[in-house]
């Protein structure tokens, strides 16, 4: 199918009207005033859900790319962080031209529908879906893991205990309202970040633990070559940039999606300054070779240890909310789209409503569409009301079933989750991005973002094709 092309100087003018416009993130799904209309976010909130994903868990991970190519990793976190920052532009600007097209929210499956036709919505909604599910069986797990790690509990047990924790979530009624959650995760990030610098500058040579409460498996890069390696570490620190699967459901759902670019930048930017660049540094200056993933484990003070694992634990879970959310609403969607009713309005559901759920424009083909044609009034406004809470809690409930059996069935290594997330990390973080701008805003695109484009791209195929030798 081919890349559509559209007037720059017209996209401009029109995206630069009021965010107050049928174009302001919620576009002609939003139209309809009242009940099926969500809070929108503001920017602080919008970041906080973006580096409560990113932080989830590659926060203290990340130090393990040192170990294995020494102080190179720190040029390298620089380089993962420009490189994502970059792509994520890149992403926001096709998402502009395609919403500027249609007037309504964009998902990603919308874009791959305009590069790549119907074959290319599914296959990028069924990427999109697999990647929130697959890291949130991974944030389940790796707090099961620690918990089981250092209390000596069946891992079992411990699964059961995180999930009722985690159920918790499915009562948050918007996304705005779990900006609060989110906010209380970075606090949370910050924190951590603070016990790990006490604890390794006091005293101020540290050695590890010889037999560790804990220890993630790793690949064994002994015999690998360099490039492996660096392919290997680079990989790694890029997934700890990752938040391009919840863009668009951050971008439509912001209040100004014309700050979306500028708020993703700054996210990916701030926690490369603020949070993985001094906990690799110090960490490794202190602990060396012998560096642990995740870090803490290398703490001796065993109550300080503890601390932060439960601080880790609570910060691995608040991020599954945060990561599930997306899944949640797509899966809602679709159920109150193929539910039986007998309202005028059974038959009104957008199509759009399967391929990508658009957060912030509430419920697509909501109950209030779907069902809120009533000739009764406020009769038929709370039976919308009723359906659309069962659907949700019921939805919300079966997929974190879903990841508690996943993580129960597989039980999965920090190895084997890291495996799992890098074709689609590399895919919807580095390549899908730069596909995606190549086809839809090739023709008004400048060289040099054409050449970066390219470069992107190339780097992303070669990393992704080294980092898997390991895996295979």
């Amino acid at each position: 199918m081919p890349a559509r092309t559209f007037d720059a100087d017209a996209r401009r003018a029109l995206l630069s009207a009021g965010s107050s416009s049928s174009l302001s993130g919620y576009g002609a799904l939003a139209r309809r005033e009242g009940y099926g209309q969500r809070p929108r976010l503001g920017s602080w909130q919008s970041g906080a859900h973006l580096v409560s994903y990113m932080t989830g868990s590659g926060l203290l991970c990340l130090p393990l790319a040192l170990v294995e190519v020494d102080w190179y990793a720190v040029l390298l976190l620089a380089v993962a962080a420009a490189v994502s920052a970059y792509t994520s532009r890149l992403l926001i600007e096709a998402m502009d031209v395609v919403r500027w097209s249609r007037g309504a929210s964009v998902s990603y499956s919308d874009l791959g529908f305009e590069c790549f036709g119907r074959v290319g919505k599914v296959a990028t909604g069924l990427l999109v879906h697999a990647t929130f599910l697959i890291t949130c069986t991974g944030y389940l797990s790796l707090a099961a893991a620690c918990v089981a790690g250092v209390t000596g509990l069946q891992l079992g047990t411990v699964l059961v205990v995180v999930t009722a924790c985690v159920w918790l979530h499915v009562f948050v009624k918007s996304l705005k309202a779990l900006a609060v959650f989110s906010a209380l995760n970075v606090a949370l990030a910050f924190w951590i970040e603070a016990v790990i610098f006490g604890d390794a500058m006091y005293p101020l040579t540290q050695i590890a633990l010889e037999h560790p409460a804990f220890e993630f498996i790793t690949p064994d890069l002994s015999g690998a070559s360099l490039v492996v390696k660096l392919s290997y570490s680079f990989s790694l620190l890029v997934s700890g940039f990752f938040c391009h699967a919840i863009v668009p459901t951050v971008y439509n759902a912001m209040d100004d999606y014309r700050e979306s670019a500028r708020v993703v930048a700054l996210s990916q930017l701030g926690a490369m300054a603020l949070l993985y660049l001094p906990i690799c540094v110090v960490t490794f200056a202190v602990y060396g070779d012998s560096l642990q993933a995740p870090v803490f484990f290398n703490m001796r003070n065993a109550f300080v240890r503890t601390v932060t694992v439960v601080l880790y634990v609570i910060h691995l879970l608040l991020s599954y909310a945060v990561a599930l959310y997306p899944l949640q609403r797509a899966f809602e969607s679709w159920l109150l789209k193929v539910a039986p009713c007998g309202g005028a309005g059974g038959g009104s559901t957008p199509a759009s409503a399967l391929p990508h759920v658009q957060a912030g424009s509430g419920l697509v083909g909501s109950a209030s569409s779907r069902f809120g044609d009533y000739d009764d009034g406020d009769d038929g406004r709370r039976s919308a009301r009723r359906i659309e809470v069962v659907v949700k809690l019921v939805s919300r409930t079966a997929l974190v079933l879903v990841t508690f059996f996943l993580s129960y069935a597989l039980r999965p290594s920090a190895l084997t989750i890291f495996g799992w997330t890098l074709v689609p990390v590399t895919l919807l973080g580095l390549v899908l991005p730069t596909v995606f701008f190549w086809k839809i805003c090739r023709d008004e695109a400048r060289s040099v973002d054409k050449a970066a484009a390219v470069g992107v791209l190339v780097l992303a195929l070669g990393t992704m094709s080294c980092s898997l030798t390991l895996f295979v």
